[in-house]
């Protein structure tokens, strides 16, 4: 440690020439390293669980089991049929969830914006968050037909309400203050919205869109179950009706499989984002 003098005799902080954060870095290291072991212990003690107690305590056709699982999984990926369903859940998903997120966000932003609207919308939207999306799968099946346009809407209403109540949210907790400061320094309107809302707005935004992923999914899920001929939901179904527990657990492993891919890509723009915001 070394200390520097300014150009009137006084003196300056101390400047650190080697620091604890190669310490802190290795302990950041072993404690991800703790936790990866933890975690991968921790599911190999369910799978082992899940094994034994498959045909012991429970009946195999109900649970089916681990090693049966797998063998299912790698069956049904190498069928071009489960190609198909994979490809049909995968673009209602995309879809529902890109709708659902664009409106939500552009209704919470806009309502949030203005004061008025705020305070005239929010109730209603409220009272309608309230009804229970799936039960509403008749109506866009009547709507919006048998094909992908039910389960879209279906997946992107849900999504809506949570990207519009966290938008909403983080609008209504832009530090007005700051928003003031900034405008009697002249900052133009592009700068508050970039440096001051922006960033209001980011963080439950983006949980809101990863949040958004699983919710998706289980409007597209459960839309493919009331009505459809192809997709997870639909091979799920019929996997259910067979009494084939192997290819419901595998179907339910792609299914996580997809949502985890997704929920990972959009953290992956949540981190450029917020790094965008902060230069």
């Amino acid at each position: 440690m070394d200390t520097q003098r300014g150009g009137h005799g006084h003196v300056r902080l101390p400047v650190k020439r080697s620091g604890g954060s190669g310490v802190a870095g290795a302990d950041a290291r072993r404690r991800h390293r703790l936790i990866m072991v933890c975690r991968i212990a921790f599911i190999l003690f369910i799978l082992s669980t899940w094994q034994f107690l498959s045909g012991r305590v429970i009946e195999d056709f109900l649970i089916s089991n681990p090693i049966d699982v797998a063998v299912k999984l790698v069956e049904v990926l190498g069928d071009p049929e489960m190609h198909h369903n994979i490809a049909v859940t995968a673009q209602e998903l995309v879809l529902g969830w890109s709708l659902g997120s664009a409106a939500g966000a552009a209704v919470g932003w806009c309502i949030g914006t203005v004061k008025f609207l705020g305070e005239m919308l929010e109730p209603i939207i409220i009272a309608v968050n309230g009804i229970p999306k799936v039960a509403l799968a008749p109506m866009f099946l009547l709507w919006f037909g048998l094909g992908i346009g039910s389960k879209v809407a279906i997946a992107s209403m849900i999504v809506f309400f949570l990207v519009f109540n966290n938008v909403y949210a983080g609008m209504r907790n832009v530090p007005k203050p700051l928003v003031d400061v900034a405008k009697s320094m002249g900052a133009s309107r592009a700068y508050i919205v970039r440096r001051v809302t922006l960033p209001s707005v980011s963080v439950p935004l983006f949980a809101a869109l990863r949040g958004g992923v699983p919710l998706a999914m289980i409007g597209v899920i459960a839309a493919e179950f009331v009505s459809a001929d192809e997709g997870l939901g639909h091979y799920s179904m019929a996997a259910t009706q067979q009494f084939d527990s192997a290819g419901l657990f595998a179907a339910l492993v792609i299914i996580v499989a997809m949502v985890v891919v997704g929920s990972e890509i959009i953290g992956l723009f949540q981190r450029r984002a917020l790094a965008w915001l902060q230069d």
